[in-house]
Protein backbone atom coordinates (compact mmCIF):
# COMPACT_ATOMS: atom_id res chain seq x y z
CA UNK A 1 0.00 0.00 0.00
CA UNK A 2 2.22 2.23 0.93
CA UNK A 3 4.81 1.87 -2.24
CA UNK A 4 1.27 2.33 -4.40
CA UNK A 5 0.48 5.42 -2.69
CA UNK A 6 4.63 6.90 -3.20
CA UNK A 7 4.10 5.71 -7.00
CA UNK A 8 0.88 7.61 -7.20
CA UNK A 9 2.23 10.59 -5.45
CA UNK A 10 5.61 10.99 -7.88
CA UNK A 11 3.44 10.53 -10.47
CA UNK A 12 1.43 13.57 -9.45
CA UNK A 13 5.02 15.48 -9.07
CA UNK A 14 5.98 14.19 -12.90
CA UNK A 15 2.70 15.45 -14.70
CA UNK A 16 1.86 18.42 -12.48
CA UNK A 17 1.91 21.69 -14.35
CA UNK A 18 5.41 23.36 -14.05
CA UNK A 19 5.55 26.59 -12.39
CA UNK A 20 8.13 29.11 -12.28
CA UNK A 21 11.08 27.97 -9.30
CA UNK A 22 12.88 30.85 -7.76
CA UNK A 23 15.00 29.90 -4.73
CA UNK A 24 16.77 33.37 -4.56
CA UNK A 25 19.36 32.33 -2.36
CA UNK A 26 17.20 30.94 0.15
CA UNK A 27 18.88 28.77 2.88
CA UNK A 28 17.63 25.25 2.92
CA UNK A 29 17.95 22.68 5.90
CA UNK A 30 19.23 19.24 4.12
CA UNK A 31 18.08 17.21 6.94
CA UNK A 32 14.34 18.13 5.44
CA UNK A 33 14.84 17.17 1.95
CA UNK A 34 13.05 13.66 0.69
CA UNK A 35 9.70 12.54 1.30
CA UNK A 36 7.61 13.21 5.39
CA UNK A 37 4.20 12.08 5.78
CA UNK A 38 1.80 13.20 8.99
CA UNK A 39 -1.57 13.06 10.02
CA UNK A 40 -3.42 15.10 12.93
CA UNK A 41 -6.81 14.95 14.29
CA UNK A 42 -8.73 18.19 15.57
CA UNK A 43 -5.70 19.74 15.34
CA UNK A 44 -6.55 22.40 13.19
CA UNK A 45 -10.42 22.06 13.52
CA UNK A 46 -12.26 20.06 15.41
CA UNK A 47 -13.53 16.99 13.66
CA UNK A 48 -11.06 16.98 10.39
CA UNK A 49 -8.67 14.74 10.10
CA UNK A 50 -5.61 15.22 8.16
CA UNK A 51 -3.02 12.91 6.32
CA UNK A 52 -0.07 14.06 4.37
CA UNK A 53 2.40 13.31 2.46
CA UNK A 54 5.31 16.12 1.18
CA UNK A 55 8.05 16.00 -0.77
CA UNK A 56 10.78 18.58 -0.06
CA UNK A 57 13.10 19.00 -3.20
CA UNK A 58 16.68 20.38 -2.87
CA UNK A 59 15.89 23.32 -5.22
CA UNK A 60 13.99 24.34 -2.17
CA UNK A 61 10.20 23.72 -4.01
CA UNK A 62 7.74 21.13 -2.24
CA UNK A 63 4.71 19.07 -3.39
CA UNK A 64 2.00 18.55 -0.51
CA UNK A 65 -0.21 15.68 -1.11
CA UNK A 66 -3.48 15.88 1.60
CA UNK A 67 -6.37 13.90 2.32
CA UNK A 68 -9.21 15.61 4.78
CA UNK A 69 -11.90 14.02 6.46
CA UNK A 70 -14.68 15.87 8.20
CA UNK A 71 -18.25 15.44 8.32
CA UNK A 72 -17.85 12.03 6.57
CA UNK A 73 -16.72 14.02 3.72
CA UNK A 74 -13.48 13.02 2.27
CA UNK A 75 -11.18 15.29 0.20
CA UNK A 76 -7.99 15.50 -1.39
CA UNK A 77 -5.56 18.00 -2.85
CA UNK A 78 -2.16 19.36 -4.22
CA UNK A 79 -0.18 22.18 -2.61
CA UNK A 80 3.02 23.55 -4.62
CA UNK A 81 5.15 25.72 -3.70
CA UNK A 82 8.64 27.14 -1.83
CA UNK A 83 10.02 26.29 1.67
CA UNK A 84 13.18 27.46 2.82
CA UNK A 85 15.25 28.52 6.30
CA UNK A 86 15.05 32.24 8.07
CA UNK A 87 15.82 32.95 11.35
CA UNK A 88 15.78 29.12 12.20
CA UNK A 89 11.99 29.02 11.43
CA UNK A 90 10.69 26.92 8.69
CA UNK A 91 8.51 28.83 5.81
CA UNK A 92 6.43 27.31 3.10
CA UNK A 93 5.05 30.06 0.23
CA UNK A 94 1.82 28.23 -0.85
CA UNK A 95 1.66 29.27 -5.09
CA UNK A 96 -2.05 29.08 -5.25
CA UNK A 97 -3.05 30.91 -2.06
CA UNK A 98 0.45 32.99 -2.30
CA UNK A 99 0.37 32.95 1.36
CA UNK A 100 3.65 31.99 3.62
CA UNK A 101 3.53 30.00 6.86
CA UNK A 102 5.83 30.10 9.64
CA UNK A 103 6.75 27.19 11.52
CA UNK A 104 9.51 26.92 14.66
CA UNK A 105 11.17 23.52 14.27
CA UNK A 106 12.97 21.07 15.79
CA UNK A 107 14.13 17.84 15.09
CA UNK A 108 13.45 14.72 17.62
CA UNK A 109 15.65 12.28 15.87
CA UNK A 110 17.00 12.15 12.12
CA UNK A 111 13.27 10.66 11.31
CA UNK A 112 10.75 13.39 13.36
CA UNK A 113 10.57 16.76 13.32
CA UNK A 114 8.28 18.65 15.25
CA UNK A 115 6.77 21.86 13.86
CA UNK A 116 4.85 24.44 16.00
CA UNK A 117 2.46 27.32 14.14
CA UNK A 118 4.38 31.11 14.58
CA UNK A 119 2.42 32.65 11.48
CA UNK A 120 -0.24 30.66 9.50
CA UNK A 121 -1.54 32.12 5.66
CA UNK A 122 -5.36 30.73 7.25
CA UNK A 123 -6.99 30.50 10.52
CA UNK A 124 -7.10 27.46 12.59
CA UNK A 125 -9.34 27.41 15.14
CA UNK A 126 -6.32 25.92 17.66
CA UNK A 127 -3.62 28.79 17.90
CA UNK A 128 -1.01 26.67 19.73
CA UNK A 129 -1.01 24.60 16.40
CA UNK A 130 1.79 21.62 16.11
CA UNK A 131 2.26 19.05 14.13
CA UNK A 132 5.35 16.18 13.59
CA UNK A 133 6.69 14.66 10.54
CA UNK A 134 8.12 11.79 9.36
CA UNK A 135 10.31 10.64 7.06
CA UNK A 136 9.65 8.16 4.85
CA UNK A 137 12.12 5.83 4.96
CA UNK A 138 12.52 2.91 2.49
CA UNK A 139 13.47 -0.32 3.75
Amino acid sequence: MKKIFLIAFFGIIAISNAQEKDNKGNKLDEKMFGSWKGSENDNQKNGLVKYWIQHRFEDGTFLLLFTALENGEVESFVEKGQWWVENGEFHELHFDSGKTDVYTYTFIDENHVKFKAKQIGISFENPEYEFIDTKIVDK
